[in-house]
């Protein structure tokens, strides 16, 4: 046998609404932290090829920079 809906009072939907409000919220700071992680990642791979290639060419940091700023 089916149940009905229970109805929710004003206060249970303004306090349901504001849990729910709350755990997006910490969602949301958890997902951020995750992005800045996986962008301190990307950051991190971009110079370790970055210094292979100059390795490879036989390029100093200097090097780099001054034909950077031709």
């Amino acid at each position: 046998m089916a149940r009905g809906r229970k109805s929710y009072t004003l206060e249970e939907r303004l306090q349901n609404i504001t849990d729910e409000i709350d755990s997006l919220d910490a969602k949301i700071k958890e997902l951020k932290k995750e992005k800045k992680n996986l962008e301190d990642q990307v950051r991190q791979e971009r110079l370790v090829k970055l210094d292979e290639l100059m390795t490879e060419r036989g390029l100093s940091f200097e090097d780099v920079e001054k034909k950077l700023s031709e």
